[in-house]
């Protein structure tokens, strides 16, 4: 049975929700070869199931549990049964559970349509659905695809998108074009968003500055964007259309 696991301030390693995040990312893995520790097991779970941590009401990871629990005694605390987990995947959601949902109590399985549809909208509003072009198709993501999935997640993030269109507005940064104004109300701050830092200069510890990472560009100019690996600069789409007198 999938589970709701609600993370502890008050724990070594758990201060902030960067903390958290960063616990997933390198001492899940690394300093506990993929075990995640409790102070008991965790019981009613198979093989297969999904792990959702919960942080500060924020969904922040989920993992799927590979079935396998071991008892460490002589580890210096009391969370001594390691749940192996795999296929760890941090959650950027901007989307606040509700406070019924996790509130007394560390664990909470997934039993009723409830709990899953409010899980469910967290999700499902991190990202946006719409397809782009610079999408990932693969999934066995090399280093360079994982990165790229960051940054995709960045280009969907209601929170960098709203503070990058606040400040350069809803209007494509390299033709000008405008949905409200081509369509009247219905194009009212519709613009796709666009991430120019290059792959290389992110890592785990990368966080998005919507001002000086972020430009909102239109569909078409995104698509030529990225019609080639590594994608053409804002600067090089720009050039094209002076080129072409467009």
């Amino acid at each position: 049975m999938d589970l709701l696991f609600r993370l502890s301030k008050n724990i070594d390693g758990f201060s902030s929700i960067k903390e958290t995040k960063k616990f997933f990312l390198k001492t899940l893995p690394k300093r506990d070869k993929n075990y995640f520790f409790h102070t008991k097991k965790i019981s009613q779970m198979d093989p297969g199931d999904t792990i959702y941590f919960s942080y500060d009401g924020y969904i922040v990871a989920k993992a799927i549990f590979d079935g396998e629990v071991i008892t460490d005694k002589e580890r210096d605390e009391d969370f001594i049964v390691g749940h192996k987990v795999k296929n760890i995947q941090i959650i950027n959601s901007p989307i606040r559970l509700d406070a019924n949902i996790i509130k007394g109590r560390d664990m909470r399985y997934i039993k009723t349509k409830e709990i899953r549809d409010e899980i469910q909208r967290a999700l499902n509003e991190t990202y946006e659905k719409i397809v782009y072009p610079d999408e990932i198709e693969n999934q066995t993501l090399s280093e360079g695809a994982k990165k790229q999935v960051i940054v995709n997640a960045y280009e969907r993030n209601p929170k960098a998108r709203q503070e990058c269109i606040k400040y350069y507005g809803a209007k494509c940064f390299i033709c000008g074009f405008d949905f409200e104004k081509k369509y009247g109300e219905i194009g009212r701050g519709f613009i796709h968003v666009h991430h120019i830092k290059p792959l290389s200069e992110i890592n785990e510890e990368y966080e998005v500055n919507p001002i000086q990472d972020l430009r909102p560009v239109c569909p078409n100019c995104h698509a030529m964007i990225h019609k080639k690996k590594p994608a053409y600069s804002i600067e090089e789409i720009q050039s094209l259309l002076v080129k072409n007198d467009l």
